[in-house]
Parts: structure tokens; sequence; C-alpha cells
């Protein structure tokens, strides 16, 4: 089975100002009826010395939820992101893992109607971390 570019989806999200406490999942993007394909992403902001993690999690999923582990459906796209280090003139890349200098992937596909969270994940965060992500929908020709 093959797929055709279809509509162009372009999101935003992630912690607000204020910040968030550790573990807390903040939503990003969300699929539609159709599975997306992300083809660009980055992201600004957040604490220096602070990680955060990017990860794809089933519809039913709510925003705010404590990310504990276990059967939550949590799947995770890149945990390195680093906060301090990228502001609105210099964005990060979400593809790229800064810790590891390695690439995080680039055939993230999203599932119909799931989502991207993001959350710090070693320590609370006082700092806001924008995320935004470039998607084409997947259509069948």
């Amino acid at each position: 089975m093959y797929y055709c570019y279809g509509e162009l989806r372009s999101q935003k999200g992630g912690i607000p100002v204020g910040g968030s406490d550790q573990g807390i999942s903040h939503h990003v993007f969300t699929a539609g009826e159709n599975p997306v394909k992300i083809v660009a992403g980055t992201y600004r902001s957040g604490d220096a010395n602070e990680e955060y993690c990017l990860a794809v999690v089933p519809p039913d999923f709510v925003a705010g939820t404590l990310i504990a582990g276990g059967n939550q459906g949590v799947i995770v796209l890149n945990g390195n992101l680093l906060g301090g280090l990228f502001s609105a003139v210099k964005p990060g890349n979400v593809f790229q893992d800064i810790t590891t200098k390695s690439q995080a992937g680039k055939d993230w596909v999203i599932p119909p109607y799931w989502q991207v969270m993001v959350w710090p994940t070693i320590a609370a965060s006082a700092a806001d971390l924008r995320v935004y992500l470039l998607g084409m929908d997947l259509v069948k020709p």
C-alpha cells in the first residue's frame, strides 16, 4: 500500500509561560482523520540545562497528564530536546538529538487522531518551551 501527500498541517504548542512541573504533558500537535508525516519541526526557549521529551500519544490521552510510564501508550520521538540553547531567531531542530549528537529519525508518522506531547524530564521547568511541527496528510490515491 502506498500513500500520496494531502493537506499541509502546521501546529504549535508546548509548555506555557510560567513553566511546568516535571513529567506533566503539554499538547503540540494532533493528526486529523488521515495519518500525518512530520516533515519539519523546530523548538525554542526552555530552561538552561533542562531536558524535554517529545512523544506521540493515543487519542484519549489528556494534556496535563503526568507521564508515569506503564501502559499510557507514550511512544518517544525525541527524548533529548535541550532547553536554553535556542531562540526565535535561532531555533532548534526537533529531529536533532543534541545530547548524543545524532539524528532522532525523520520518518515520524502520526496515526489518525493521535497527538504529540512534550514535557520536562529531569526537573520542573520555569520557562516556556515552544514546539512547531509541519506535516502532510498521507492519503490513499
